[in-house]
């Protein structure tokens, strides 16, 4: 048999019971840099490989530092924090902190995890940018906002909606993961999409900080329908007017179904904190006094097809 064809069979038998996207796992490197600090330490394949490019060289950072406030005495300026204003005085000094993500894997879990991504980067390297076939049931629709944060007061804006698929399927091969179609309101106005509806259609494929996302998708066909309850454009600009940005990114926000990914766009010549920042559907600004788990729970035990059809 041919080399060429032994070796493609070979670097395809990973996807014997469907694809993973080795970008997002989780369970390979962990890094105990502050950034790091609110998500317990755990950091993607894609951060560390593609993002940051830290493995195995790892990062460095400065960490400033005073002589007076480490010592309890008072700053001659009357500062309470070290800041860039003190890189001039003599009682500042910075010390280099060296960052090396750490391996969580066994020798042998961690040697067929680069043979594992080796494989999908093969089979990545024939899909991105290109036009595919896909199908699956969605997981959720979510209004898609993105954020315009520059001198004046941030505005949030409607560009459309979310699907999310837990798992589909491109070009016929199954995928264990998860897959993001962005549609345009004209197709949530056309098509209705709710949780629960199955469909197959064309797009292109795209890998955005390692997220799969299939972009302008076409040839839509519904196989089947899932929830009555849908968003549409109205429902999505109250919920832009009544929604809140969150001040810090939690755990718990992420999961939730009322938790939104903000694209921090600015506005031109910005300078931009945060890159992504996290709305809340519901208006909570604080996720410590967000009661909404609860209530919905309640919800579910009162009537559970309301409590179904109010988690969009």
């Amino acid at each position: 048999m041919n080399k060429n064809l032994l070796r493609k069979i070979d670097l395809l038998a990973p996807f014997e019971h469907g694809l993973i996207n080795q970008y997002k796992r989780q369970d390979v490197f962990r890094c105990t840099h502050e950034t790091h600090a609110h998500f317990n330490s755990t950091v993607s394949v894609y951060h560390v490989l593609k993002e940051k490019k830290c493995y195995p060289g790892g990062c460095f950072y400065f960490r400033w530092k005073c002589h007076k406030l480490n010592k309890g005495e008072q700053c001659p300026r009357k500062y309470k924090h070290v800041g860039r204003d003190c890189s001039q005085c003599r009682h500042f000094y910075d010390i280099k902190v060296i960052k090396k993500p750490e391996i969580m894997l066994a020798q042998n879990d961690f040697r067929q995890f680069q043979y594992d991504l080796k494989a999908f980067e093969t089979w990545l390297a024939g899909k991105v940018d290109r036009l595919v076939e896909f199908s699956g049931c969605i997981n959720s629709v979510k209004p898609r906002y993105s954020l315009r944060e520059g001198a004046r007061r941030p505005r949030v804006v409607l560009e459309g909606f979310l699907l999310n698929f837990l798992e589909g399927s491109i070009n016929a091969r199954l995928v264990r993961d998860f897959i993001y179609v962005p549609i345009s309101l004209g197709h949530q106005k056309r098509f209705h999409f709710a949780k629960g509806d199955c469909l197959q259609g064309r797009g292109f494929f795209a890998v955005v900080r390692g997220t799969f996302i299939v972009n302008l998708i076409r040839g839509i066909e519904l196989e089947s329908r899932g929830l009555a309850c849908f968003w549409n454009e109205s429902r999505a600009l109250v919920a832009q007017k009544t929604g809140a940005i969150l001040r810090r990114q939690a755990d718990k926000c992420y999961a939730c179904d009322k938790g939104i990914l903000l694209e921090n766009k600015g506005e031109a010549g910005a300078f931009l904190k945060l890159r992504r920042r996290m709305f809340c559907l519901e208006g909570i600004k604080d996720p410590e006094w967000c009661s909404y788990p609860l209530q919905k729970v309640l919800d579910y035990a009162a009537c559970p097809l309301d409590a179904d059809l109010s988690g969009g």
